[in-house]
């Protein structure tokens, strides 16, 4: 004898069916979500050059000592720093903003620019033309230059030394000067009073220093050369404390 299934009783059993496909969906898109981050992980790689110039940078901005660049963990977790960051002198962080106002120079080659371990900076200015009644009003680049000194030092204690190097003192004019340090003296005080005078540095921290004779580098092997070194110093150190000795 045959039973007969009741209708009720298919739609029970299509409908439970229906129930369940959701899971094969499921079970692919988790597949393939885990595959995805398998792939991911597995390309990923850390910049430690650009992560450790990103952590100067915001050292630099805080005043912070950048020789302490860090320890980078494995994976990206982290960043340990290796020492104590301390924070910086006045000279350092003047020769690193000087450095980034005048990097224009620093590219045309018209600026060289140095810190000894003394904590002294030296900018050297190439190819002006000291002859020049008013240097700083023909060379705007020197100009630009002198009003960012200006600028930057503002409320720092440090001392500002103006010297001039030029290299075809033979063709001046004795009668004018006593010797060549004479000379030299008097073209680097001229600079030295437009800093105190139209760019505001205190006058009591600057000095001016004259050479005996130009002293030329190595490469000034011929007449040429030698006269593409004419060239302005500006010395910036910390200014010493005045002790007095009873």
């Amino acid at each position: 004898m045959r039973r007969k299934r009741s209708r009720f009783s298919t739609v029970e059993e299509d409908h439970s069916e229906s129930n369940e496909r959701w899971l094969l969906t499921y079970a692919d898109m988790i597949t393939l979500l885990l595959g995805l981050f398998i792939i991911l992980y597995a390309i990923s790689k850390v910049d430690d050059k650009r992560l450790s110039e990103v952590a100067n940078e915001i050292k630099r901005g805080f005043g912070l000592n950048v020789s302490s660049v860090g320890l980078l963990l494995d994976g990206g977790a982290g960043l340990l720093t290796d020492d104590v960051m301390e924070p910086k002198s006045q000279v350092y962080r003047l020769w690193e903003r000087i450095g980034f106002a005048l990097r224009s120079l620093k590219e045309k080659t018209k600026l060289k620019l140095g810190l000894a371990e003394t904590e002294e900076l030296k900018l050297t200015f190439l190819s002006s033309n000291l002859t020049s009644e008013d240097v700083l009003k023909d060379d705007p680049d020197l100009s630009f230059a002198f009003s960012q000194i200006a600028e930057l030092s503002k409320g720092l204690d440090i001392e500002i030394l103006v010297r001039v190097q030029i290299p075809y003192e033979a063709n001046v004019d004795k009668s004018k000067f006593q010797n060549s340090w004479d000379y030299h003296s008097h073209k680097a005080s001229l600079l030295a009073e437009k800093l105190v005078s139209q760019y505001g540095v205190p006058k009591d921290q600057v000095s001016v220093q004259g050479y005996a004779m130009f002293q030329k580098s190595k490469s000034a092997d011929t007449p040429e050369k030698k006269a593409a070194e004419e060239r302005i110093e500006i010395l910036i150190r910390k200014r010493e404390s005045q002790t007095n000795n009873d």
